[in-house]
């Protein structure tokens, strides 16, 4: 048998291109693993739901408030946490900053199989971080760790990275399949079994996503990426599994030399604030989680560099794009098929609301006429493939951001009309119940 060391994929013979993850020169020779010792005893053990009873200290705050927002109000005891990111993103960094929670009280175990003691103290005092009650070490043997734990009694354990962790039960070198798989479940079983909060620091491949086995995302219980949205310092926290709380909350960072700072209200922080208004630019409102922000939508229509038009589209699904222009031909009647169309998000945020589809359906009407749209209005809706304006959630929540900003204009599907609680003469609400009634805004 052989195996894939990119995504883990098993072939019955040696292939120089694996057929799951197309890389090449990636399936070598699967090596059997070994284990010593008993086997882990089957737990048969079985009640009834109403009768099992949580502590009330088993979810904690982790200090940092945009962690715990993406979390879900904090960290779990029991649970495995898996952050991934590029190299130099800010991982590690972040890690070594929750050294805040450690006292007394609260054992905070950091052990590191990348850096030497040396190399994080140098790190934690260019961050600010000193605490006497964090225990560090620089060590990658499961084995050597497993027994750290059962002796410090940690409430949180930070490795870093899991890709560097070996076993002496496995016969493969650090960072392969096997050891990937085997230390990551054998450190979420004992946390689970001493009850402590673990935090696996995690590669990535060059597609974004967790290396290593897909039984790696499977076994933990919250997966975050670190994402880096401009060519600044601005960093997004983002989750894509957590079995203790919701997937669509994000946290909001800037990277300074003192290490990660969380940025509490960035609702203008993608807002470029120009003074005058341009044709394609358009404001919009997009809600992530619990948190209402504003989004600047650009759009460029120009004479296609082939013999036919392309999309081209940075922070929304291109294939949105694509929708949305489609809607556009049919019912406002402007000709886009021969035009080549670029569409940015400002600061290049990535959104999945689909309630920005009318701003970028004006940010394009407005570059193909060379109109420009007033930077007072803000458009919110969904579109439909019929051209309607669908109802959208959380609208007043978005108005009291909107109106906390400045704006003075503010349209909304006709059908969310109903849904408003919120009264502010500063704000002036317009409805529109089909993408045809925005050539009105280009009439005057």
């Amino acid at each position: 048998m052989y195996q894939c060391t990119s995504c883990g994929q098993e072939h019955i013979q040696h292939v120089g291109k694996c057929t799951s993850c197309n890389e090449w020169n990636c399936v070598i020779p699967l090596e059997k693993t070994k284990t010593k010792g008993k086997t882990r005893a089957v737990n048969n053990d079985m009640t009834d739901l109403s009768s099992i009873e949580i502590e009330d200290n088993i979810r904690y705050t982790s200090g940092v408030g945009e962690i715990d927002r993406v979390l879900g109000g904090g960290f779990i005891l029991g649970s495995s946490i898996v952050i991934g990111g590029e190299p130099g993103i800010g991982k590690s960094t972040l890690a070594l900053q929750l050294a805040q929670l450690a006292s007394d009280e609260f054992k905070l175990l950091y052990i590191s199989g990348e850096e030497s003691l040396k190399q994080i103290k140098i790190r934690a005092s260019r961050i600010g971080v000193d605490s006497k009650n964090m225990v560090v070490s620089s060590n990658n043997n499961l084995g050597v760790i497993v027994e750290q734990v059962k002796m410090t009694k940690p409430k949180l354990l930070i490795i870093d990275s899991i890709h560097t962790m070996e076993s002496d039960e496995v016969e493969s070198i650090g960072g392969s399949i096997n050891q990937v798989r085997f230390c990551s479940q054998a450190l979420t079983l004992l946390a689970r079994e001493l009850n402590f909060t673990l935090i696996l620091i995690a590669h990535i491949t060059k597609e974004g996503v967790i290396a290593g086995p897909k039984v790696l995302e499977h076994v933990v219980d919250t997966i975050l990426y670190f994402e880096k949205i401009d060519t600044g310092n601005l960093r997004i926290l983002r989750t894509s599994k957590n079995r203790f709380g919701a997937t669509d909350e994000i946290g909001i960072f800037n990277m300074s030399n003192k290490g990660l700072e969380e940025i509490k209200d960035p609702t203008s922080l993608f807002l470029s604030m120009q003074k005058e208004s341009s044709p394609g630019s358009v404001v919009s409102s997009t809600h992530e989680g619990t948190r209402p922000m504003l989004v600047e939508i650009q759009s460029l229509v120009s004479k296609p560099i082939q013999s036919f038009g392309k999309r081209y589209s940075t922070g929304i699904d291109n294939n949105r794009a694509t929708l949305i222009v489609a809607i556009l031909e049919k019912y406002c009647d402007v000709k886009l098929s021969d035009k080549d169309i670029f569409i940015n998000l400002t600061k290049g945020i990535k959104v999945k609301d689909t309630s920005n589809d009318l701003a970028v359906a004006v940010s394009i009407f407005s570059s193909f006429k060379n109109i420009p749209i007033s930077n007072q209005y803000v458009f919110i809706g969904e579109l439909g493939l019929n051209g309607e304006v669908k109802r959208i959630d959380n609208i007043n929540k978005r108005l009291k951001e909107i109106s906390r900003l400045g704006f003075k204009y503010s349209i909304i599907p006709s059908n969310s009309f109903k849904d408003l609680k919120l009264e502010n003469k500063n704000l002036k609400i317009k409805e529109i119940g089909h993408i045809s009634e925005i050539i009105e805004f280009f009439s005057s």
